[in-house]
């Protein structure tokens, strides 16, 4: 590209040409099929080269890398929103008392407030699924960001151990949530409320966790070279955006 730059030994008009040159290089696809010959021979290179122990930590492609991070990134959000979802407020919540009748042996029916145990062990069970998923992808990350995230999410669930067992979800050994559903419906449901809902709640801190996730993941994975192996600038720089409304 060292023609893009006037030479001290020729005049303006052959620096103007040769510049112009160059552009049209660019504006007809040549540079660009050049470029992309150029990274299929080094993806090629890297292929035949890549380390086969799966088990160490950076094996395996750029793709290989994106995809656990977008993976990372989707199950984050997915506990954002079931948790989102448990600490809703009013009548959209799962939590709101509603009318519950019951028949008696005699035949009378007796209607009271109470809890629907159901639709709450539904949720919350939903919300202990997306914490598991968010487990296995997020501790496969070779990010020490996400890595550091993950751990604190993990430290801050086993703060709540004891209250969690009073309502049937137990920790493992793999830091995986087990919920059993007949401990969990017949469990206090002030006390899975006040785990579940409010500002205050442990699933807002598990919220507030997947959300530092996500964006650890997304930082990761918007890490990339200035130029793009389709042979134009990356737009997550101000320099690149630039050079793609010339080129």
């Amino acid at each position: 590209m060292s023609s893009f730059f006037f030479n001290n030994n020729s005049s303006s008009g052959n620096g103007i040409y040769s510049l112009l040159s160059e552009y049209n290089h660019i504006k007809s696809g040549t540079y660009y099929k050049v470029v992309k010959a150029y990274y299929a021979k080094q993806t090629a290179a890297a292929k035949g080269t890549k380390d086969t122990d799966s088990s160490k930590k950076g094996t395996g492609t750029q793709s290989e890398t994106s995809k656990a991070l977008n993976k990372t990134q989707t199950d984050a959000k997915a506990l954002s929103e079931s948790a989102e979802a448990l600490m809703a407020r009013g009548t959209n919540s799962v939590f709101s008392e509603k009318d519950i009748t019951v028949k008696g042996e005699d035949g009378t029916e007796t209607t009271t407030k109470g809890y629907d145990t159901d639709a709450i062990y539904k949720a919350v069970k939903k919300f202990a699924d997306s914490y598991n998923n968010l487990i296995d992808s997020g501790s496969k990350s070779t990010s020490k960001k996400v890595q550091n995230q993950m751990d604190n999410m993990v430290s801050g669930t086993q703060a709540y151990e004891k209250m969690l067992n009073k309502v049937g979800i137990t920790i493992g050994s793999d830091n995986k949530l087990s919920i059993d559903e007949k401990a969990f419906k017949a469990a206090d449901m002030t006390t899975a409320k006040s785990l579940f809902n409010g500002n205050a709640s442990f699933a807002y801190s598990v919220s507030s966790r997947a959300s530092m996730i996500n964006f650890a993941a997304q930082s990761e994975s918007n890490k990339s070279s200035l130029y793009t192996n389709r042979g134009n600038y990356n737009n997550l720089y101000s320099t690149g955006g630039l050079m793609n409304s010339f080129f």
